[in-house]
Formats: structure tokens, sequence, C-alpha cells
């Protein structure tokens, strides 16, 4: 299974945003690494499954992609670019800051011909399912839309994360390759995130 995890950094003003972009480079970091489906926190009454280690270090907002299945499709075909696979995955977005996260909105940057067939806590800002994710989607809270923080909900993840099944088709990749998306990143206004940086 593999994963892309992100942090980026606190809500930056809009009158001083463009004279920190030290700043703004230093308070975020986007990660690509090998994984597994965390949960959350208290899940199924338990007491919790361990958060990614690069949460612990994170002050702002935290996303991950996990990929999770993928089952060879009807028809089979010998050429791999046209061949489909049906595929799950998980997205995950928490906030670990001290700012509410108003309308949050993430950006996965799909690249393999994705069809989303559907998505559970979360809707596409882009139309309909089926959708053609194929340049990548925007998913928006539903219901959750706003991340409250630790501090104000005593760190229920219920309250301060979302999490995002993902159910779809995607075309062009051998069996040996894991499709991951190009990219995961914050689109709400006033939040910045880096590149994306790849380990594992």
């Amino acid at each position: 299974m593999r994963a892309i995890d992100v942090k980026t950094g606190m809500k930056i003003p809009w009158d001083v945003r463009y004279s920190l972009s030290l700043f703004i480079f230093l308070s975020s970091i986007l990660f690509l690494s090998n994984g597994q489906d965390y949960g959350m926190p208290g899940e199924d009454g338990g007491g919790g499954a361990e958060p990614p280690p690069e949460m612990a270090h994170c002050n702002g907002i935290f996303m991950s992609y996990n990929f999770g299945s993928r089952e060879r499709e009807y028809p089979h075909v010998k050429n791999v670019t046209a061949q489909s696979w049906a595929f799950k995955s998980t997205a995950m977005i928490v906030n670990a800051g001290r700012e509410e996260l108003k309308g949050w909105q993430m950006f996965i940057g799909f690249r393999h011909k994705e069809l989303i067939v559907s998505a559970t806590g979360a809707t596409p800002m882009d139309g309909d399912y089926p959708l053609d994710a194929s340049n990548g989607t925007t998913f928006v809270g539903s219901p959750n839309m706003d991340l409250k923080t630790s501090i104000e909900t005593a760190g229920d993840f219920t309250q301060i994360s979302a999490n995002i099944e993902i159910t779809g088709t995607l075309f062009g990749v051998s069996k040996a390759v894991t499709p991951m998306p190009r990219t995961i990143k914050l689109t709400n206004d006033g939040w910045e995130c880096p590149a994306a940086k790849r380990k594992g």
C-alpha cells in the first residue's frame, strides 16, 4: 500500500503573505511515503490507531492519500493502456493547528485516467458521479465541511478530521506499478502547500 502525506502551516493574512515566503516554505512539508490505512483514534470503539509519524510535527493541516487495492475489470485486454482496474483508496485531512479550517477543499492530482464512482465523507466540486478525474479533482467536506481545532474539541477526531473513502476505475497501469496521484494539496485561500517530496 502507498500513501501521500502533507502538512501545511498556519493561515497567513493577505497583507503579509507575500512578505513571508520563507516562512511559508519552512512551515509546511509534503511527504510521499509507504503507508497504511491509519484509521482514526477511537474508531471501532478502540483506543485508537497510531497516526502517521509526520503528523506529530504538523502545526497546520495534515493530509494523506493511501492507495488500498485494485482488481482487473472486464473486458480483459492485452494492451496495458486500455486495461481498466477497479480501485479503492482513502484520503484523510486533519486540522493539527490552532485555527479552524472553514469549508475545506482538498485537491487530489489523479493522473491515470481515473473515473471516480463514489466517495464517502466528501463531495467532488467538479461534477457528479461517475466523475472524470483524469486531471485531478477537488473534494469538499460533506457532511463535515469545517475542521475545528483539537484545542476546542479536546482532540475529538470526528470534529477535526475527515476520511474520504474513494472507489473508482483507472487505466494504463501495469500490475507491478502502484498508481499514486501526482500530488495532494489544500486549495483554500490563505493556505499554502509546498511541492511534493517522496520517500519510501
